[in-house]
């Protein structure tokens, strides 16, 4: 055995073969301290029992390179430092102990540490730990002075061979302290391994809490059990006092009738421990309860004796300037994300979570699939890692085992908790076994999931949950010899814990046209509209909940990027950011701040489904009430425990809901008011804790659009030069080229209002529809404006309107242009191409060169969902400046929301969108379904896109010639969009449309 250290001060004198014997010893000697402790919230004569070690550490890259001050916890490549793999870093740190310490049990917890680390406390080799994101604990009492300061020192070393992969898929080492490190004082005689279970009876009413844990030092020791309510009072019955045996010690009290735990209705109770020494206590520990309890039964998942559906998301552990670690505020705010986002299950991929993160989930109610580190053996893992093939290697069985042993002494106390992950998307092997026997015989009280179950071929099956990734939105798939059809399969409860996922890898469409997010919510509605009435449906969970990117410091402190050419070699060239990482794939960024897919999220997976078809409602009467049609879609909530607000004349009533039970539909009403055609009723769902759970509008009869009308007077006049034909009318002329057959700067009241066109817009996809993961753009037939040649151009004015009739080609593309110019100011175009080739349309219609100086869109449209909120990325109504000059710089925290960003520094960073004035996200993303789509400066409109059908879809970019281009389509859609997510399949033939312009 080999202890790689710096030696320090304390061991120095020590010889060399002398110190590696203590060391061995040293590792025998505590390789059976693999107790959890509870941090204490009293230890009889501590002031102050628990110390955060958090702040400011000292580190050393290597062994002949000098000590720098970082913070802990964090990244070391985050702030600055060139790991390398394989190869020792260290950290160090002076502490004083209080002298109140003295004589009691000094522990050091690491929350996390990657991944593999050596503990050296004043010179002493005290331990090896193994894996980055397991909590560790070292008792540290015989080791430490109270007369002088002490040291504790880190050895590290970034794995290659490590069983998460986590460096691998954060492409680059994330190596260090990645967790807080706590300091506490307990007594001697403290328990450990504490385990609670609540076990509720048949009518799941009344409840038994079972306790469980170890002691050593026992003599004239008991323990002593309190259980108080969320006002704090003691619950009748249950102070309890037993005994406390040396070894394994079970407890258990009844407790009559407790408030019961659910996702829905979070009640969790607060067990106070006490531990006594001969009647005196020693100290003292909390515990959060929540009495619930959790079982398979078929093919259905049931809480408290109810089958639940899971809408999750898998959730990494992300800090925007930290890199991979998690703080308090993260570990929050992400809870209230997802409860703000009707996300009621989150799968910690792909390892377990901090134990703060699950406290928060006990506390809002949010379920919890907590994933031991162990990931991609024997599958993905890329080639400058290891193969990664450990399933069978007795070398790594102690580390899989050890990694589960860790998570479960970590979690099993907590109500949140209902699944364990045993490992992600592996190839079977005897450890994933051995890891499955561990956890069953550690905890009975929740099931195990593990990916990939088709690669076990034989054998009792080591997961009572299917685990499928990536079905289309059918709920189709076949993976590794497992299958589903419509959701459910093989007769338990199916699990699509990795599902939706965002377009992430589209890295053209993401620059040019972000709208794809937008249109991702499709998917996501779909997904769970479908999932959701199935028996063995169970759930699924989005990838991702948080983008997984990492903003590495452009110049570092010491070391080289050695990870970089690794980094962007998983993207085209021309889309590489200063910022390394897997992708964007996201409802929120690195920041937090909400992306078009949160909204989509939040809806799709609203709790509260009202069933009447499309924005109106037309089967209203005055002064009758109107009955609406409801599904509700809580798993534990009667609809009557949620109250009703509209909105209708301006005035705001709130009604009761009816009795309504958890998975069933029903029918509301709302109550007779003086109801008129072309009005709107908003309809807002409030739940008992006053939050919004869903937010629809509809209109009565109608719904009227103040479309943008042409009023120009008089008539038509054409001009003709050698050059050109102009068309003029009431403060307007059309002039069009000779040489190119296109319209050449329209004026408007002496500004331009069309630079140049029309063009063809023509983007189709030849060899692919979507997969499950297309990293590459489609080989494309893109129409390039460069490649028009103009055949034949006439004009003529008859019946008072200008017809230009225009013939080219594109490279063998012949393309026929019929434009229509009327008096009032309107031109409609008829477009039709031959010869177009077979494929899937991205987009077809036509594309004007717009002048420089607009710089704002207003658009109402008929979008996807009947209500949107205000200021979204896509509303049925909104409004968009194409530019923003408060672009954050690199690493710096954004002020202001994501879809105001000009640049990303992961795609395609300083460059913007190619340009060197980009437009914001939400002015370049395409609005769907327009009613119109209007074009201003700073004073007025210059030009609106119309369709009273909603049929047309526009978008506007800056390219990098600077030109400003609108498209206006006709056909389109995402082939691209991949991962079983929806896309409308669209041929290119035939190739035709109309299109209309108002000034």
């Amino acid at each position: 055995m080999t202890i790689n250290i710096k030696p320090t001060s304390l061991v120095r004198n020590i010889p060399r073969f002398l110190f590696f014997l203590i060391a061995m010893l040293l590792q025998k000697e505590v390789k059976g301290q693999e107790q959890a402790y509870n941090l204490p919230v009293k230890t009889t004569g501590v002031k102050k029992p628990v110390l955060s070690l958090n702040g400011e550490w000292k580190f050393q890259l290597n062994a002949q390179s000098n000590w720098d001050v970082i913070t802990v916890p964090g990244e070391a490549v985050m702030q600055g430092y060139g790991l390398e793999h394989d190869k020792s870093f260290f950290y160090k740190r002076a502490f004083s102990l209080p002298a109140d310490f003295n004589g009691k049990k000094i522990i050091i917890r690491f929350d996390g540490v990657y991944s593999e680390a050596t503990l050296i406390i004043n010179g002493k080799v005290l331990r090896k730990h193994k894996g980055g994101f397991t909590r560790w604990e070292t008792d540290i009492t015989p080791y430490v002075s109270f007369d002088k300061a002490n040291e504790v020192l880190l050895e590290i070393q970034d794995k290659v061979s490590d069983i998460s992969y986590a460096s691998g898929y954060a492409h680059h080492p994330i190596g260090g302290i990645l967790r807080d490190v706590t300091l506490f004082a307990t007594s001697m005689n403290a328990v450990h391994d504490f385990g609670l279970e609540t076990q509720l009876d048949n009518e799941f009413r009344n409840a038994v809490v079972n306790l469980n844990f170890k002691a050593e030092q026992v003599e004239g020791s008991t323990i002593h059990y309190v259980l108080y309510d969320k006002k704090n009072n003691p619950v009748p019955g249950t102070a309890k006092q037993f005994k406390v045996n040396k070894g394994e010690n079970v407890n258990s009290f009844s407790v009559v009738n407790p408030l019961k735990w659910d996702a829905e209705h979070p009640n969790l109770y607060r067990m106070n421990i006490k531990v006594k020494k001969d009647g005196k206590e020693t100290y003292t520990f909390d515990q959060q309860v929540g009495f619930r309890s959790v079982k398979v039964v078929g093919d259905q998942l049931m809480v408290n004796g109810r089958p639940v559906k899971l809408r999750g998301a898998n959730r990494h552990d992300v800090s925007p300037t930290l890199g991979r670690t998690t703080t308090r505020q993260y570990d929050s705010l992400d809870v209230i994300l997802f409860k703000e986002s009707h996300i009621n299950f989150v799968r910690t991929s792909h390892y377990p979570p901090t134990e703060r993160f699950v406290e928060f989930c006990n506390r809002y109610g949010i379920y919890v699939e907590v994933e031991t580190a162990v990931c991609f053996v024997d599958t993905y893992r890329q080639q400058n890692y290891a193969p990664g093939a450990t399933q069978n290697d007795p070398a790594y069985t102690d580390q899989y085992v050890g990694q589960c042993r860790e998570m479960v002494n970590t979690f099993k106390t907590h109500p949140a908790v209902i699944i364990w992950s045993i490992g992600n998307e592996s190839i079977y092997g005897t450890n994933f076994k051995k890891s499955w026997d561990y956890v069953k015989s550690a905890d009975k009280s929740r099931p195990v999931i593990w990916s990939y179950p088709g690669s076990q071929k034989d054998g009792d099956n080591i997961y009572e949950i299917l685990s499928m990734h990536y079905q289309d939105v059918n709920g189709n798939l076949s993976q590794r010899g497992k299958t589903t059809r419509g959701y459910e399969g093989h007769g338990i409860p199916a699990l699509f814990d990795e599902w939706a996922h965002p377009p992430c890898y589209t890295y053209k469409t993401l620059r040019d046209d972000p709208n794809i997010r937008e249109f991702w919510g499709i998917s996501m509605d779909m997904m769970w509209g479908r999932l959701f009435p199935t028996k063995g449906g169970l759930g699924g969970a989005i990838w991702g909940y948080v983008d997984d990117i990492f903003m590495i410091p452009q110049q570092l402190k010491k070391g080289t990027p050695l990870w970089r050419d690794f980094a962007k070699g998983q993207k085209p060239a021309a889309y590489q950011g200063h910022e390394v990482g897997y992708g964007e794939w996201g409802i929120v960024d690195v920041w937090r701040r909400r992306k078009p897919e949160f909204w989509s999220t939040k809806k799709a997976q609203s709790p509260i489904r009202i069933l009447q078809e499309g924005k109106l409602i037309k089967d209203f009467k005055p002064n009758q009430h109107i009955q609406l049609p409801v599904y509700n879609r809580y798993d534990h909530t009667n609809l009557n425990e949620v109250k009703l607000q509209y909105v209708y004349n301006t005035k705001k009533k709130t009604i009761e809901l009816p009795d309504i039970n958890p998975h069933e539909k029903g029918v509301f009403q709302l109550p007779a008011e003086d109801w008129k055609s072309g009005k709107s009723i908003l309809l807002n769902f409030i739940d008992r804790d006053g939050r919004i759970v869903d937010t629809y509008e509809y209109f009565l009869g109608e719904r009227p659009v103040a479309m943008p009308i042409a009023s120009h007077k008089g008539v038509l006049k054409l001009e003709e030069t050698d050059t050109k034909f102009i068309i003029k009318g009431q403060n307007f002329e059309i002039p069009v080229s000779k040489s190119t057959g296109l319209i050449e700067n329209a004026l408007l009241d002496g500004k331009i209002f069309i630079g140049k066109g029309p063009y063809l817009n023509m983007d189709i996809n030849l060899n692919h529809l979507t997969g499950a993961e297309v990293r590459k753009s489609a080989d494309k037939y893109l129409v390039q404006d460069k490649d028009w040649l103009k055949q034949d151009v006439k004009c003529s004015i008859q019946n008072g309107m200008a017809r230009i009739a225009i013939t080219g080609t594109y490279k063998g593309l012949k393309v026929y242009f019929d434009v229509l110019v009327k008096s009032e100011g309107e031109i409609i175009t008829d477009y039709r191409t031959e010869g177009e080739p077979n494929g899937y349309v991205r987009e077809i219609g036509i594309k004007y060169h717009m002048p420089n100086d607009i710089n704002k869109l207003n658009w109402a449209r008929d979008g996807y969902w009947n209500y949107y909120p205000e200021g979204d990325f896509a509303g049925n109504t909104g409004m968009a400046t194409l530019f923003e000059n408060k672009q954050a710089a690199y690493g710096q925290k954004p002020t202001q929301p994501w879809d105001q960003d000009t640049h990303n520094y992961y795609y395609w960073s300083d460059q913007g969108a190619g340009s060197k004035k980009p437009f914001t996200q939400k002015a370049k993303g395409m609005k769907e379904n327009i009613y119109y789509y209007t074009i201003s400066d700073s004073k007025a409109s210059r030009m609106s896109v119309v369709s009273p059908k909603a049929d047309v879809a526009c978008r506007m970019d800056r390219l990098e010639d600077e030109q400003i281009v609108l498209y206006i389509n006709n056909k389109w859609d995402y082939p691209e969009i991949a991962w079983g997510n929806y896309c409308k399949t669209l041929e290119a033939s035939p190739c035709k449309g109309a299109i209309t312009v108002r000034f």
